[in-house]
């Protein structure tokens, strides 16, 4: 991503106002324009399910969510894996094995999505949705789709066309909408998701036929060096996992012991949960734009120079080099903390007012979104000190760090239902803060020696 963070840069660096905003923009589209449109679709389609869909629209919507929540869930591991490979063949410019090595990937993604989706199946009994074969055959082709959307998002993401990729979405997105409308209100639930899976599917498509245009498949083989990267980059696997099963699990700790069930199948949510949840999971959206434009390149920029010649250097350059690296690090996570801060502290104080009009104030609790938004603070915090952990190749620390959080956010969240009388939100904020604590304070101990660490290693 630091490649787009740079072309980003030079908008930035004009200095005009309209520079500013252009090169902001380009980072919401970037960062959180597949994102955005997902938000907005799943939003638009409930809020007017009642026009297309009869028979039970909250099975749709939560239907949806699952797919998108398991997802990450079983196949988050693979997607850090895939993305650190492709990294690692950009940087020594073998190209002709990244194409297989998304091949390599979108099937092992299928396989692995194709157990936990059978399963569910197996354990629901669906008999009372109207053309239920329809519903069954939809859903395991939406997570299947998705789980390669993912891959998808890490793959382009070095192209740097940015208006395709976002346009291509918006082309799906437009296309879930109209499938959602027209094929449920002939066949209710299981017609709606039929409609939304089309959508999805044209992304993919989109996405693919962009992919083909830069990086084409010369000859359809797999990647056995991708293969064995999983042993190199085991510990990136498991940070991977441990990350979105923390980010994920108190949602659906809440789910199951608060929430409300759907026609006595697996289906459950938490409507006091999830609306705040979702509201303040896009306060994240201006740290992450912060993150890829100014903090990264900026920092991407002095460690290249760094590691490229630390093997070649003087001990006296390679000092040099590392102290401003390791300025550019401090002086990216200062910045990222007061800019999100003020995003922060604004929506706090303002918090009453935005959800008067969002329309939400009749049924959001303003105290756990007030929560939420510092949790989402953290978490975001703990996704960029976790991604410098890498770079820097701390992966041992990064893995542990996720560990942690996924231990803290399961025991807080258990804690909160069933022995203490706090507000949801609150164990996911404590798990967040100590998550990035833990990657702050390892950042801080091992950066400065971190030429120690690589030539001890090499």
């Amino acid at each position: 991503m630091a490649g787009i963070g740079f072309e980003l840069y030079k908008i930035l660096q004009k200095g005009t106002l309209s520079s500013i905003v252009q090169a902001f923009f380009l980072g919401i589209i970037i960062v959180a324009g597949p994102w955005i449109l997902s938000v907005l679709t799943i939003y638009i389609i409930q809020r007017y399910a009642y026009m297309a869909i009869g028979d039970n629209p909250s099975l749709f919507t939560v239907s949806i969510v699952y797919v998108y929540a398991f997802s990450l869930f079983f196949t988050g591991g693979l997607h850090y894996v895939f993305s650190r490979y492709i990294a690692d063949m950009i940087f020594i410019e073998n190209y002709d094995d990244i194409p297989p090595a998304l091949l390599t990937a979108i099937i092992l993604v299928m396989v692995v999505s194709i157990i936990p989706v059978v399963l569910f199946i197996l354990c629901n009994d669906f008999s009372f949705i109207n053309h239920t074969g329809v519903y069954i055959v939809s859903l395991t082709s939406l997570f299947i789709i998705i789980n390669i959307l993912w891959l998808l998002l890490v793959y382009i993401s070095l192209l740097k066309v940015y208006y395709k990729i976002f346009f291509s979405y918006l082309t799906g997105t437009i296309a879930s909408i109209v499938g959602v409308y027209y094929f449920g209100r002939l066949y209710g639930v299981a017609g709606a998701l039929a409609g939304y899976t089309v959508g999805q599917a044209i992304i993919v498509a989109l996405l693919l036929a962009i992919s083909q245009t830069f990086y084409p498949v010369k000859k359809v083989t797999m990647s056995k060096s991708f293969l064995k990267s999983f042993k190199e980059h085991n510990r990136i696997f498991l940070m991977g996992c441990f990350f979105n099963m923390a980010i994920w699990s108190d949602k659906m700790l809440y789910w199951f012991f608060k929430g409300k069930n759907i026609s006595n199948t697996l289906y459950y949510y938490c409507i006091t949960y999830d609306i705040p949840v979702f509201l303040a999971y896009l306060t994240m959206i201006p740290g992450l734009v912060y993150f890829l434009i100014v903090a990264e390149t900026d920092f991407h920029k002095y460690f290249t120079d760094f590691i490229k010649n630390i093997l070649d250097d003087s001990w006296r350059y390679i000092q040099i080099k590392k102290n401003k690296m390791l300025l550019s690090l401090k002086n990216g996570i200062k910045g990222l903390i007061f800019f999100q801060s003020i995003f922060t502290i604004a929506l706090l104080l303002k918090i009453d007012t935005l959800l008067n009009i969002s329309g939400y104030s009749q049924t959001v609790d303003i105290n756990i979104l007030r929560i939420l938004l510092v949790a989402v603070f953290f978490h975001m915090l703990t996704l960029n000190l976790m991604l410098y952990l890498l770079y820097l190749e701390l992966q041992s620390n990064a893995a542990t760090a996720a560990c942690i959080y996924l231990l803290l956010n399961v025991v807080g969240t258990i804690v909160a239902i069933f022995y203490t009388n706090w507000l949801p939100g609150t164990s996911y904020l404590f798990a967040s803060l100590v998550a990035s604590i833990y990657c702050g304070y390892h950042q801080y101990k091992k950066a400065p020696i971190i030429d120690y660490i690589i030539f001890s290693r090499t």
